[in-house]
């Protein structure tokens, strides 16, 4: 038998899995290219190189709060190299750690505890400033006027003299790419308010819940509408990262809310971009590193982008993998039986794929815990490897499947050959 070996747990168990397939397969691993770690003196000179913008020294002088936004425990960022940097340089300038405080932006997801803190954020953090999670359903929230909307947005993020926001780029079904001014709406708006930005994402509302797929275009309907309410509400400074393959900082991109975004999102395009395998016998897609929900297994064909329907024959298979450390999740909007939910009879597997044999790979749930997730019955769940392949091997008994395998297929970006 031949081995493959993917990345497994993210935040959680932190491993991989192995993934074996008779000899006579053709088996290929879909792996983004390998680009170097930053070390931390080249994380802070990235800091002090802000594009379009004053660096974040100059804009806290005489300043005396400052509010950190940093994304949650089911994005990849690692706040523990990001923060730290970022309050030195607050520190330095003269504020007090007592008035710098960093805000969770949970958007409609739970709660941190304070363990999810330290895995995210570190120690050092937790030991200097205060850390507090957005509660999108508060009552003590701030009214922003925008255009007859009803914007409400965190107090302490409006209240601070110094507004910032912490997050990674990788590719969104929504909002075309994650970071820059998604880090206040939705992440620290207000339940109705982020309702409001995220219906524009549906073809229809009133017909149906299919989303309008903006993957890898941040020149969106929600884009524009989080950068047209976050220039009202003010965003003095971000710090997005891009990430390598083992989940540390390849690059960091700082400053403009808008600009040093959009720059970020041309290299995030580069580093995250991989060969798709056209015409599979069996495609197989890990949500890692956005794998610590069930609800978010659908991120598995990110990496599939516009092309889903020539990376895997009609007849084949698809298999999505979790670890769903977390178990199914939790969505204030998206969840089964939250306003905004869409059973995964419809999205896993996306549209273009529909009909198609799916087998969920995921040691992290039991079908009771997915069950909430259909309308009808879920898909077939294997909580171990060699129950995938009894399934594949059944299938394709008396032929040599070509596979292709994506480890991280929730942030890699595909490009058929003939478009390298």
């Amino acid at each position: 038998m031949q081995e493959v070996q993917v990345p497994w747990g993210n935040w959680y168990a932190q491993t991989t899995r192995t993934l074996s397939f008779p000899d006579a397969w053709d088996v290929r691993l879909c792996a983004m290219p390998h680009v170097p770690a930053l070390s931390r003196e080249e994380i802070e000179r990235k800091i002090q190189s802000p594009v379009a913008s004053p660096t974040l020294r100059a804009l806290a002088a005489g300043k005396k709060s400052a509010c950190i936004v940093m994304d949650d425990i089911s994005r990849p960022t690692p706040g523990n190299l990001l923060v730290p940097v970022v309050i030195e340089q607050l520190k330095a300038s003269g504020m007090d750690y007592e008035n710098i405080q960093v805000v969770i932006a949970l958007g409609g997801h739970r709660p941190m505890t304070r363990q999810d803190m330290q895995k995210k954020l570190g120690d050092w953090v937790l030991d200097h400033v205060q850390v507090h999670n957005h509660v999108p359903f508060s009552q003590d929230l701030v009214t922003v006027p925008a255009d007859g909307q009803v914007i409400k947005i965190n107090r302490v993020f409006m209240q601070s003299e110094l507004k910032i926001a912490v997050g990674c780029l990788i590719p969104h079904s929504l909002a075309g790419f994650s970071g820059g001014a998604k880090a206040v709406l939705p992440g620290i708006g207000g339940i109705e308010t982020i309702h409001d930005n995220h219906t524009l994402v549906f073809s229809d509302i009133a017909q149906s819940k299919s989303f309008k797929t903006c993957t890898l275009m941040p020149d969106n309907p929600m884009r524009r509408n989080m950068e047209a309410i976050v220039g009202k509400c003010g965003l003095d400074f971000i710090v997005n990262i891009i990430l390598n393959d083992e989940m540390q900082a390849s690059d960091v991109f700082c400053g403009h809310f808008i600009k040093a975004h959009r720059a970020a999102c041309e290299r995030a395009a580069a580093y995250y971009r991989t060969e798709l395998v056209e015409h599979a016998d069996i495609l197989i897609a890990s949500a890692f590193p956005k794998d610590t929900e069930y609800s978010q297994l659908g991120t598995c064909f990110a990496v599939l982008g516009q092309e889903k329907h020539k990376c895997v024959k009609p007849d084949g298979t698809l298999v999505c993998m979790t670890a769903a450390s977390e178990g199914g999740g939790y969505h204030a909007l998206f969840g089964p039986g939250m306003r905004l939910f869409s059973p995964h009879d419809d999205n896993i597997p996306p549209a273009e794929l529909s009909g198609m044999d799916t087998v969920i790979f995921s040691d992290g749930v039991a079908e009771p815990d997915i069950r909430p997730f259909y309308r009808g019955r879920p898909r077939k769940l294997c909580t171990a490897w060699p129950q995938v392949l009894e399934h594949l091997t059944a299938r394709f008994e008396g032929r040599n499947p070509l596979v292709a395998i994506y480890p991280m297929g929730s942030i890699q970006i595909g490009v058929l050959p003939n478009a390298l």
